[in-house]
């Protein structure tokens, strides 16, 4: 696991934590030959800094970006309601929320906001459907999520943002509808560091600027540490 910790207003990383790791102590003055020999065959790689070395499908927090994604591209708006199917079939593959699945229940007609508090997935597979494959993929790369986020760190990677075209470069295979539905609500190929799903949510958090986060902090007598900010 990991556990990322930022002020949204500037971008300031205040904790970075990656779990299991090891005790550098053990490569100095602690040298433990034996102890060194293990975690190298650790199989839980605790020498990986999964903050922001790791991908993973940041799953049901993305839908604030397909959200975005929908209202800035008049796809939706504050008054549309989609109703909640329970499921959505398309051929042999079905697609259903959670709530359906945990407890055969469905919400009715929902608004965004009702959408976003209930995590509903069959009223974001109905956005993603309405959006488009290409237009999620062009919002999450303004998220800059298709790239390193540039933290004064070595060794970050750049998040994964699939498209059609890149599925078929890399996979030989065609886009489908069920892959635009798995996008928009954060699962499928899409893949993410935790560094850069606390980027997208300070968005939300500081009312809309892209922050670049630094672990660096401002120090009596040294110059301030530059922040860099703008508009999404």
């Amino acid at each position: 696991g990991a556990i990322v910790v930022a002020n949204p207003q500037n971008g300031e990383v205040l904790a970075l934590v990656s779990s299991p790791s090891f005790d550098p102590n053990l490569f100095t003055y602690k040298r433990d030959e034996e102890k060194i020999e293990a975690l190298l065959n650790d199989n839980r790689n605790p020498f990986l800094n999964r903050a922001i070395s790791a991908r993973f499908p940041p799953g049901s927090i993305f839908k604030i970006v397909t959200a975005v994604a929908a209202l800035e591209e008049g796809a939706i708006d504050g008054q549309t309601q989609i109703e909640d199917t329970g499921v959505i079939e398309i051929g042999n593959f079905r697609y259903a929320n959670w709530y359906f699945l945990q407890y055969g229940k469905k919400e009715g007609a929902i608004n965004l906001v009702a959408a976003i508090k209930r995590s509903n997935d069959v009223f974001f597979y109905r956005v993603g459907e309405k959006l488009g494959a290409e237009k999620l993929s062009f919002w999450a790369r303004n998220f800059n999520l298709d790239r390193p986020t540039g933290i004064d760190l070595p060794a970050e990677i750049a998040g994964l943002v699939p498209s059609p075209q890149w599925k078929k470069e890399t996979k030989g295979e065609d886009w489908f509808l069920g892959n635009t539905y798995h996008f928009a609500i954060g699962q499928g190929d899409l893949a993410l560091t935790p560094l850069q799903v606390n980027m997208m949510t300070n968005v939300f958090a500081n009312g809309g600027n892209l922050c670049a986060p630094h672990v660096a902090m401002e120090k009596e007598g040294e110059p301030p540490v530059e922040k860099k900010c703008s508009p999404l």
